[in-house]
Formats: C-alpha cells, structure tokens, sequence
C-alpha cells in the first residue's frame, strides 16, 4: 500500500495497535501490527493479522477446555469452517451443529476435543486432526503388505 485509502495521504507507517475481543464472557486482547496514515490516523491491517489474533483467541479457548455455543462457534469460524462442513466432518446432521451453536443443544466433548485439536493444530502450522477427519470420510483400502517406517521419536 502506497497511500492512504481515506485521505490518498503519503505518509504511511509501521505501527501496532491495541485490539479487543470479547468472546464468551471473555475479554482478550493483544497489540496488532498495522500500518498508520499520519495524515489522518487511519489504521489498515497488513496481510492476516487480525484473523490470526482471531485464531490465537480461538487457540486460548481450545486450551482451557470452553465449549460453550459461542466459543465453539467463534472457533469453527476462527478456523474458516463452515457449520456444514464441520457437520461433515464430525459426522452429525448440519442441525446439530447449529443446535449447539446456538446453545440449543449441549456440546458432545468429543465434538468440542476434535474442534480445538483442529483450532491447535492451525496455530502450530500442522492440519493433522483435520487429514484425519478427512481419511475417515473416504478411507482407502490398504494393501495387504505394508511396509512401516519408524519414526524418529
């Protein structure tokens, strides 16, 4: 960005800003890079910053174990699920989820372990409960030899 989307001002800088976020009773916060009109004080977030303060929010309710609706809803979304594929992937009916969601059901623990360990594994750059969920909605046959590998501990 060269210049300034409200005022086409020149005078752009690096910066961080303050950011809140109130989620299930919660309140979160955390300083954000941005760059900063000086001109006029607007603020633009650079690349995904604001959805990783998003994730890093869902990150901290997946390790504290929160499965209320609006938690596991603002975690699927920090996530860039939608409620059905999520319904795909858990194996319940799209209804359910948004039973849950809107706390007209309560959430099964196992829903709620398999949506922070996807929330975890985002943060840490890996999609392996994710590949997992996937395999199992159209697992392949394996051979009838298979050579294993050990892995390094």
């Amino acid at each position: 960005m060269k210049r300034c989307l409200q005022c086409k001002g020149e005078r752009l800088s690096e910066a961080t800003t303050e950011e809140r976020l109130e989620v299930a009773g919660k309140t979160f916060e955390a300083s954000v890079p941005v760059i900063r009109c000086a001109d006029c004080g607007e603020s633009y977030y650079p690349g995904p910053e604001l959805e990783r303060f998003e994730l890093e929010v869902a990150g901290a309710l997946a390790e504290h174990g929160e499965i209320s609706a609006e938690a596991f809803r603002f975690m699927r979304k920090a996530l860039g699920v939608r409620a059905c594929e999520l319904a795909e992937l858990l194996d319940v009916a799209q209804e359910t989820v948004s039973r849950w969601e809107h706390g007209r059901l309560p959430i099964e623990r196992r829903a709620a372990a398999l949506l922070s360990a996807m929330v975890l594994d985002r943060l840490e750059g890996r999609t392996a409960t994710l590949d997992r969920l996937k395999a199992l909605l159209k697992p392949e046959p394996l051979p009838s030899l298979v050579r294993v590998v050990p892995r390094s501990a």
